[in-house]
This record gives C-alpha cells, structure tokens and sequence, in this order.
C-alpha cells in the first residue's frame, strides 16, 4: 500500500508540476508578447510625433521602420533600400487609416520572417504619411527558450523534493492504518488484541478504539457460536435419530454420526446426496419434496434396519430428513403378526371342535332348553371366529406393503356385485335391497378392495332398519375415482364420528353384538385407505342414514 500511495503521489506531482510549467510558459510568453506591444506602439509613437521631410531612419537593429505615403508607396524604410510593392490595403495600414491603430503580427514575405506590425497616420503640410514599426517575433521565442530551461531545473527540483515528502509523509500516514490493518487481521483470525490509540492523529485514535469495541464484541459473538456450535454438535451425535441437512443443490450440509453410520460413510458434508445413498425412495422423497416445498413421511428399510423418514422443506431452503429407526417397534409387529396367526389357528382348531360338538347335541337332544341353549353357543363361537378373523386380517394390513407384482386393475363395479352376491343372504334375512351404480377401476390388490367394500356394505345392512336400502355409488374423473356407500338406517350420533374409525369402538354396543359385529370392521378400512393413500369421508346423521365417501388418486 506504501508504494501505492508513493507512486501516486509521485504521479500527481508530476502532472500538477508540467500543468505549472505549461501554463508557466503560456504566461511567459503572453507577457513578453504585451511588453513587444507596448514597445513596438512606443517606438512608433516618437517617430509620428517627431517626423518631417528629413527624419533619418535608423540603419540597423531588430526595430524596422518604414514610411508609406498617401497612396501606399514606400518612401523610406530603414532596412530595405528600395521597395516597390504597394502597402495600402495591409491591415495595419487599413487600421491606422481608420484611425483604429492596431498590432498585426504575420509572415513578411520580403524578409522572410514573422513580423509584428504597428502603424499610425502622421498629418504633414498638404498631405499624411504612414509610419510603421515592425519587430521580428523570433525575439519573443528567442526570449522564452531562455527561460525554459531555469525553469525546468525549478520543476525538477521541486519534483525530487515532493518525491522525497511523499515518502516520508506516507510512512507517516500509514504507519497508523498499519496497526489498523493488523487489528482487523487478528478479528478475522480470532486472535485480536486490544490496540493502544497512541496515535498523534485523533481520527486514527478514534477508529482504533472502534475497534477495539468491535474485536471486543466479535470475540464474545465467537466464543458463544462457538459454544452453541459445541452443543448442537453434541446433540447430534449423540441423538438417536439420524439427522440430514441438504442445501437448495442437494448437496449434504449436515449429517450426523447415526445418518453416517446407517449409510456406512464417514464424511458425506459437502458431498452430493448420491453419494450418502442411492436408495430410490429416498431421493425421490427428497425430490417431491424440494418440488412442493412441502413435507414427505415414508418407511425405508437398510439393510435389516427399518426407518421412518420424515422429509421436510424449510423457508430457507434447506431440505431436513430424519431416519428413526422403528426396528424394534416392526419386529415386534412381526411378532405380534405371528402370534396372531398362530394363536387364530390354536384357537380355531378347538373353536371348530367345540362348535362340531354342539351341532351335534343340537341334532341329538329333542328338549327345548338344550336347543336354545346349543343355538346360543353356536352363535358366540361363530362370533369368535369372526373376531379372530377380523383381527388377523388388521393386523396383516398394518404390516404390509404393496408390491407392484400383486396390483391390478381392479373394477369397482365388478367387485361390488360379488359383495352383493356374498351378503345376500345377511341381506335377504332383513330386507335389505342392495343397489349398484356407476363404473370406474383403480389400481390395487383385488383383495384389499373386496375386504373394503365388504366391511362398508356389512355395515349398512347391519345398522340398517328392516326393508332398508344400501346404495354403492363408483364415480370415475380425470384423476381419480370415487367410490360412495350409503345406507338410510340408523345412522351415527355426531359424539361418535370422530371415533368410528378406531378399532373395537362401537356406537351402540348392544346392537353390534346382536347382529355380529366385532368393531374392527371400519378399522380395517382406515388401515386400507390409508395402505393406497385414499381419503375417506363421512356423513351421517343420526336416524337418517350414513354416507361413507372413499376417494383413490390414480
């Protein structure tokens, strides 16, 4: 910076140094040419005041003098003996005879030379003369190369003089901003120390002590990011969930020591998310996300681990994914699954012994109580069958994923008919007439959607009053298709809406149990919606029937 501000100095010396000698020169030369005016105006002044007949010219010298008559002949001149070109129309001349006299300076053609020009007109006894005066400009130039070079040895010592001031000055100024520099290089590298603002300069003093408050609070600003940084550092290594922040480039901003360790890499920061992994789900998750600006849940399993994946987008662009590993929770839903399975089998196994034991009394015994008594221990088996049943099948769609080789298109109309076919007889026993309307497919397992339709259906003809109607509505638009069940029965209390869908919840309990129901039926169709990502509605009102609404998105 030091030999910046030198060669700056030096330059703008230099410029201000030639403008001076030029201007210098421009006044020099002005000045002389008013002196040669003055002078030539002078000299010609003495000769018109003292002419006559035989006024003597002078021989020699700069100073030409010339005498011109009436009609512009030369009568005398004292540097040329005899000159027979006309002078009355030069401007001079013309000037004088206006009695404007003025100074013409131009090119003598007799001489050769450039001529400064003066005349006056003199009165004599019956006529006038012209006396003119000519000095030779080569005087004023001649005078000005004199004086260039003194000046010039002024300018140049006036130039090694600022050279050697800008020098000094410049250690001065900067000697001051160097501490400055220093000051705020330590800022920069975390290791500032206060500056003592022992300057002669108040300014300087001034802006050191601004920074030293500056360093001050920086350093406190620091050490307490520093601190926060520590923590969060802490708690993300330490947190169970595996943590990943990408940045609008889907590069890796953030991952934490769990992320790593599910990946199995060690430095993915800065990286792509590629190169974190390659898992199809969860860059499309990220994609879908980054595109809607909005948030994406999914299960994603690695390796033997599962995962649920909560992907989400930030106001400052920044995409967040936590994993939580929910393997425990799925082996322990595989467990449960098991049991389930093994325990329907166990116990249907006694269940269809005891329920053939009871047929046989029924056949057997002739005496009316054994009978109602037989009637009502087969009607309870059947119902724990039924339940057993139920709950092997919620529990099969809680753990299940759909697999693209089982799903086809499906015709809801289709479908609908063997519901109706099935449950004719239930419907028949209570005069229930079962009606079919529309068309439309989704793509599905045909047997989620024959379980959906069936529980719906069941229901309005259970909940429904003798010589009832159930109505299955299938609606097919752009992009996706509706599928409505409506019954006019008994319908559901408003209290009671919001819980329907929970397992083992019944409205009226008593009525469930007399026509065989097991409160998992709506259950089982939550948890197959939700398998196909359907929304489902509901409308009822209490003695007017229920409407349920199921939408698929194709």
């Amino acid at each position: 910076m030091k030999k910046k501000l030198i060669l700056y100095n030096v330059i703008i010396t230099v410029v201000v140094l030639l403008s001076m000698f030029a201007l210098g020169l421009l006044v020099t030369k002005s000045n002389y040419e008013a002196i040669s005016e003055k002078k030539i105006k002078e000299i010609t002044a003495v000769y018109a005041a003292n002419y006559t007949a035989d006024t003597v010219l002078p021989a020699s010298g700069e100073v030409r003098v010339t005498v011109i008559d009436a009609g512009g002949n030369v009568l005398k001149d004292s540097g040329i003996a005899e000159m027979e070109e006309n002078h009355l129309y030069r401007e001079e001349i013309e000037a004088a005879a206006k009695g404007v006299p003025k100074v013409v300076v131009r090119h003598s053609e007799t001489l050769g030379k450039e001529m400064m020009y003066y005349a006056e007109k003199v009165e004599t006894e019956d006529t006038y003369v012209y006396i003119r005066v000519a000095i030779p400009t080569e005087s004023i130039r001649s005078y000005i190369a004199k004086s260039v070079p003194p000046m010039l040895a002024i300018l140049l010592g006036v130039w090694v003089v600022s050279v050697f001031a800008s020098v000094a000055l410049s250690g001065l100024l900067l000697k001051p901003l160097a501490r400055v520099k220093q000051g705020l290089t330590q800022i920069e590298n975390g290791s500032y120390q206060e500056i003592l603002p022992t300057s002669d300069d108040e300014d300087i003093n001034l802006i050191l002590s601004g920074i030293n408050d500056l360093g001050e609070k920086l350093q406190k600003s620091v050490s307490s990011a520093k601190s926060e940084k520590q923590k969060l550092d802490y708690v993300l290594s330490n947190v169970s969930d595996g943590i990943v922040v990408l940045d609008a480039e889907r590069k890796v901003v953030i991952a934490n020591r769990s992320v790593c360790k599910t990946f199995g890499i060690q430095d993915p920061v800065g990286k792509s998310v590629e190169v974190l992994t390659a898992n199809e789900s969860f860059l499309a998750a990220v994609e879908r996300c980054a595109d809607k600006k909005g948030d994406e849940i999914f299960s994603l399993q690695v390796n033997d681990r599962y995962f649920l994946v909560t992907v989400r987008y930030t106001d400052s662009n920044l995409i967040i994914a936590v994993l939580s590993d929910v393997t425990q929770t799925k082996l322990g839903e595989k467990m449960r699954l098991e049991f389930f399975a093994n325990a329907s089998h166990e116990l249907k196994t006694p269940l269809t012994a005891i329920k053939g034991f009871n047929d046989m009394i029924s056949l057997q015994s002739k005496e009316e109580p054994i009978l109602n008594y037989s009637a009502r221990i087969g009607k309870e088996i059947d119902r724990v069958i039924h339940l057993l049943g139920d709950m092997l099948d919620l529990s099969k769609l809680e753990n299940s994923t759909l697999q693209a080789e089982n799903l086809t298109s499906v015709d809801l109309a289709e479908v609908a008919q063997e519901v109706k076919e099935a449950l004719s007889h239930t419907a028949a026993e209570r005069d229930i007439r079962i009606e079919i309307c529309g068309e439309g497919t989704v793509t599905a397992e045909r047997e989620h959607i024959y379980e959906l339709m069936k529980n719906l259906v069941e229901n309005g003809v259970r909940y429904n009053n003798v010589g009832g109607k159930v109505e299955i509505c299938v609606a097919e638009e752009k992009n996706r298709v509706r599928l409505t069940v409506a019954d006019d029965g008994i319908g559901i209390d408003g209290k009671h809406q919001s819980r329907i869908f929970e397992r083992f919840y019944r409205v009226d309990k008593s009525r469930s149990r007399a026509t065989g129901g097991t409160g998992l039926g709506l259950a089982i169709v939550k948890h197959i919606c939700d398998l196909y990502n359907a929304e489902i509605s509901l409308k009822s009102k209490l003695g007017a029937g229920t409407t349920i609404e199921i939408t698929f998105t194709k």
